[in-house]
C-alpha cells in the first residue's frame, strides 16, 4: 500500500529491458515523484569547513534535475530541500513507492568540525522499481555567500542532471571550487573569488561559468573533447579578450588578485558541448 505521506506524480520513461534469447524491447515506465518533504539544515552554524554536496541522481532522469545551489547574505546554517523521484511499471505504483520511502532516508546533512556533507543516494530496489531509477531527482541546497575573509570551500557533484551554482540570489565567493557533473546535464556557475582560489569546473556537456569583470588567474586550463584545433576553438567562447587554455590572464601577467587557476572541460562529443565564460 502507497504509505499516505507520499504525494506521487507520474510522468512515462522509456527503458529498455532485456528478453529471452536477449532481445531488447522498449517498455514503458512510469517516474512517480515525491515533492512534499520537508527541507533540512543543518544543526551547527557554518563555521568556515568544506562544504561538499553530492546527489547520485537518478537514470533514466525523465526531466529536469540536478543540483541547484543558491547562496544567500543572511543565511548561517546549511539547508537542503529534494524531489524524490523512482521509476516503475505503470499497475506497479506500490514498488515506487517501496522505494521511494527508501530514498528519504539517503538525503542527509553530515556535519563535523572538519567538513559538511550534504550528500542523496538511492532507494532500494522493491519489485519492478530499480536502484538506479531512484533517489532525489533535484536537490535545491542553500548555503552562506562566503566572503573576502571567510570565502567557501565549495563541492558540487552529479549524476544526472544540471549542476546550477550561483544562479540566483548571489553569487558564492570561494577560495576553492570544485564541480564536477557525471551526467548528461549542463553545469552553469557564476562566482567570486578571492585571491590564490583555485576554480575546476567540468561537465559532460555545455559548460558556462560567469566571472568578475576584474577576472586574473595565473593559468587558464579549457578544454573540450575534440581533436581538431579549429573545431576545438569554434566550441570556446570567452567575454575576456585574449583569455586562452595554457596561459595566464592577462597574457601580460596576472594580477595581485588573481586566482591560482581556472580549469573549465566540457567531456562531451558534439557541437553544442561548449564552454563559455562570461562576465558579471
Amino acid at each position: 500500500m502507497r504509505s499516505s505521506s507520499l504525494a506521487l506524480f507520474g510522468s512515462a520513461l522509456f527503458v529498455l529491458v532485456a528478453t529471452s534469447g536477449c532481445r531488447l524491447e522498449a517498455h514503458t515506465q512510469t517516474q512517480y515523484e515525491d515533492a512534499t518533504q520537508p527541507a533540512k539544515s543543518s544543526v551547527g552554524d557554518w563555521a568556515g569547513q568544506p562544504i561538499k554536496i553530492t546527489n547520485d541522481g537518478i537514470n533514466p532522469l525523465g526531466g529536469h534535475g540536478g543540483v541547484e545551489v543558491t547562496t544567500s547574505a543572511t543565511a548561517t546554517k546549511i539547508t537542503v530541500s529534494a524531489v524524490f523521484a523512482a521509476a516503475a511499471d505503470s499497475d506497479k505504483k506500490a514498488d515506487a513507492d517501496a522505494t521511494i520511502k527508501d530514498a528519504l532516508a539517503t538525503l542527509v546533512i553530515e556535519e563535523s568540525a572538519n567538513a559538511i556533507n550534504v550528500r542523496c543516494g538511492h532507494g532500494n530496489a522493491h519489485g519492478t522499481s530499480s536502484v538506479a531509477g531512484s533517489g532525489c531527482k533535484i536537490i535545491r541546497v542553500t548555503i552562506p555567500a562566503g566572503s573576502a575573509t571567510k570565502p567557501l570551500d565549495l563541492t558540487v557533484g552529479a549524476g544526472s542532471g544540471d549542476i546550477l551554482v550561483g544562479q540566483s540570489g548571489g553569487t558564492p565567493t570561494v577560495k576553492n571550487l570544485l564541480v564536477d557533473n557525471n551526467g548528461l546535464g549542463e553545469v552553469r556557475v557564476a562566482t567570486s573569488t578571492v585571491p590564490g582560489a583555485t576554480l575546476s569546473i567540468t561537465g559532460e556537456h555545455a559548460v558556462a561559468v560567469s566571472l568578475p569583470s576584474d577576472f586574473s588567474a595565473a593559468m587558464v586550463a579549457l578544454t573540450v573533447d575534440e581533436t581538431d584545433p579549429m573545431k576545438a576553438f569554434a566550441r570556446l567562447h570567452t567575454a575576456f579578450p585574449g583569455l586562452i587554455s595554457g596561459s595566464p590572464y592577462p597574457a601580460a601577467g596576472a594580477t595581485a588578485t588573481a586566482v591560482a587557476s581556472l580549469t573549465v572541460a566540457s567531456n562531451g562529443l558534439f557541437e553544442d558541448d561548449t564552454i563559455t565564460i562570461s562576465k558579471f
